[in-house]
């Protein structure tokens, strides 16, 4: 599953951004003075300004997972290489040094499993496991703002349309039917502050569940590498084997 290039996301959010307001206002469209982007923001009230900012955040937080989940960058080819070269060496202390040098995803569960060799093949393989759960969780955090965006905007929407609501009966209560314009301003606030906060939600939602699967694929794609690289290392023959006693030495025997 291959993502969509960064730029079909910045037309798609730039679109909600500037054009959804317009689309909510369609049936005004008969007015003979148009109504520009800043006059239906005004007309959306102070809630409108919050679903902006939330606009630009998931512009944020999109732009930083496309940068950060490609398997390229969890696991760089040149360091998955020299670890391979080491490790079917038996060179353990290169590799360690390799993953010291090179942090990301790939190297700090490799160098968590080297510093366990000495204690046998479940040992190496449960703190790996730890600290893939550790890097997962730093990889997702901002991706669950995404979810938490697409729950939050509906409700700051109908905030919104309440308070338009309110304001159109006290408009109604004062002046009765006589000022219809005010009354319509008030039902176009609820409107268009209902309509963006869907608009806000709907792409928050389904970016959360792409960026989600797509997490699950890759880290899958580089623990199987993982996997490979720890697949034949002779534990048994490791058995006391110190990392520490061999790091100023990267020539020295694997085994101790």
């Amino acid at each position: 599953m291959k993502l969509p290039k960064p730029s079909k996301y910045f037309s798609l959010f730039l679109s909600v951004l500037l054009f959804a307001p317009v689309l909510l206002a369609a049936e005004g469209e008969g007015v003979a003075k148009k109504k520009t982007v800043l006059d239906i923001i005004h007309e959306g009230g102070a809630v409108m300004y919050i679903l902006i900012i939330a606009s630009v955040m998931i512009m944020a937080f999109t732009i930083e997972a496309i940068i950060k989940i490609r398997q390229a960058r969890l696991a760089p080819p040149a360091v998955l290489a020299q670890l391979k070269d080491a490790i079917v060496s038996g060179n353990y202390p290169t590799a360690y040094q390799v993953c010291v040098s090179n942090p990301c995803y790939l190297s700090r569960i490799v160098q968590a499993g080297l510093e366990r060799l000495g204690r046998g093949r479940e040992a190496a393989e449960k703190v790996m496991g730890e600290v893939t759960a550790k890097e997962l969780n730093g990889i997702k955090s901002n991706i669950q703002y995404l979810s938490v965006i697409g729950v939050v905007s509906p409700m700051v929407g109908l905030t919104g349309t309440v308070l338009g609501m309110i304001k159109a009966f006290e408009t109604l209560g004062s002046s009765g039917a006589a000022d219809p314009s005010k009354l319509a301003g008030n039902i176009s606030e609820v409107l268009v502050a209902t309509g963006t906060g869907l608009f806000v939600a709907i792409p928050a939602f389904v970016l959360y569940y792409v960026f989600r699967n797509r997490i699950q694929t890759v880290s899958v794609a580089v623990d199987s590498e993982i996997n490979l690289l720890f697949e034949d290392i002779p534990f048994e023959q490791l058995t006391g084997y110190r990392l520490a006693d061999y790091l100023g030495n990267a020539s020295a025997p694997a085994a101790a």
